[in-house]
């Protein structure tokens, strides 16, 4: 037991806490960008799926099963060490959120896709009768209301979007784990710093589920978000 609170203390000591810290801050900022990745890509492939658009709409459904056919990790690999052969070399940073974007986005719009199906096609074809176009109606009708189904079901997903960053280390981004990984050989405290992370990885997750719910109980519905793996 003194042998595991002298190594709690080694790890909240001298520069390791400021690691811990800049590591969070970094996995939040890959997170959020990932986020934002995969609402807009997401979106546009629920769209164009729902609605059948000619050849966008094969192309997208072809993209969700090939990306939800591929671990994240092989995905991250490709875009940070298999398009440098192809002339397009990222920093880690840029390739992280690239990657969890898009591989978050074959998620997000089945959310989408289930939003969208939800609205009675009635609304369509009344909005259509008062004069908008095929699009304008998708934007201004059945969009918004889609995204009041999908909104909680997208914070699960950012949820999983923080849990599959860890997986970002891979390609050299310094975020928590990549962190906990440094202190670790530095210390040689392997039990103490994962559960320390594992600690950092559950208030994270935990605080975001109970916001999810709220949102939830005040939207008054929800999509449940298809079950899928992080790895």
């Amino acid at each position: 037991m003194n042998d595991l609170l002298t190594g709690f203390r080694t790890i909240f000591s001298g520069e390791y806490p400021r690691l811990l810290l800049s590591g969070l801050g970094l996995t939040l900022a890959v997170s959020l960008c990932a986020l934002g990745v995969s609402v807009v890509l997401g979106t546009v492939l629920g769209v164009v799926r729902v609605f059948r658009v000619p050849l966008l709409g094969a192309l997208g459904n072809a993209y969700v099963e090939v990306v939800r056919g591929i671990p994240l990790i092989v995905l991250l690999s490709v875009i940070y060490y298999g398009l440098p052969a192809l002339g397009v070399t990222l920093d880690g940073f840029p390739a992280a959120v690239l990657a969890l974007g898009c591989y978050s986005a074959a998620y997000t719009s089945e959310i989408v896709r289930g939003g969208l199906s939800s609205v009675p096609a009635g609304q369509i074809e009344a909005a259509r009768s008062l004069g908008l176009n095929r699009w304008q109606a998708v934007r201004h009708v059945a969009l918004p209301q889609a995204w009041r189904v999908a909104l909680p079901a997208l914070g699960n997903e950012f949820v999983s979007l923080i849990l599959g960053s860890s997986l970002a280390s891979a390609v050299t981004l310094q975020e928590l784990f990549s962190q906990g990984r440094y202190i670790t050989n530095a210390t040689y405290r392997q039990f103490e710093v994962y559960a320390v992370l594992a600690l950092v990885y559950f208030v994270l997750t935990f605080v975001l589920t109970r916001l999810v719910r709220m949102l939830e109980r005040r939207l008054g519905r929800g999509q449940t978000l298809p079950e899928r793996r992080v790895i």
